[in-house]
């Protein structure tokens, strides 16, 4: 699959020495092997404790620290500690052909621990790591994070994707919805 943004992506993380996956709604598209709807940003996967990693390869531009929820941004210095899930770094937009976001993964040794909850929700990093041209996320973490949302364009990502998902895919997605939204309008697709 060809993207203009995606391939600023890969040029950007070339030199990255640690693990990165395409995440959100570019990710289930190369899952699904087409472009499925337009995408504002792309989001880029980084475990929390490769921080210094970011911190070495991103130096020109530094990317900054992006509060999610109103966009305004403040420099972050490195060695500053920053929170999976709310905290979130951004380059320049005007220097990509879309928006490039880092959002932070916990993890414990060599799993991926989905940072709401006890830190139940886990999977081993091997297993969230597929590639189609760039590693990216499985569509089963992607729509875990996406779940906690009542977005529309959430929910018509679960729908495009729902009927690809394999029996174990659907199976652990199952598993990790219900118990924390037993209503989810999601379960029975994946009952």
């Amino acid at each position: 699959m060809q993207s203009e943004a995606l391939s600023a992506v890969r040029a950007l993380f070339d030199n990255y020495p640690a693990r990165y996956w395409i995440a959100g709604g570019w990710a289930l598209d190369l899952f699904a092997d087409r472009v499925r709807r337009p995408h504002s940003d792309v989001d880029v996967l980084v475990l929390a404790r490769d921080l210094h990693h970011v911190a070495a390869t991103f130096t020109a531009p530094r990317p900054t620290l992006e509060n999610p929820n109103t966009g305004d941004q403040r420099p972050w210095e490195p060695g500053e500690t920053l929170t999976p899930g709310p905290d979130v770094l951004a380059f320049p937009d005007e220097l990509f052909p879309a928006p490039v976001r880092i959002m932070l993964a916990a993890s414990d040794g060599d799993d991926w621990v989905y940072h709401r909850g006890r830190g139940t929700t886990r999977k081993p990093l091997d297993e969230i790591t597929l590639t189609n041209g760039l590693p990216y996320l499985a569509p089963e973490i992607v729509l875990v994070y996406k779940s906690r949302s009542d977005r529309p364009k959430d929910t018509e990502d679960f729908h495009d994707v729902a009927d690809l998902l394999d029996p174990a895919r659907r199976a652990w997605l199952h598993a990790h919805i219900a118990p924390r939204y037993p209503d989810h309008p999601w379960l029975p697709t994946l009952s």
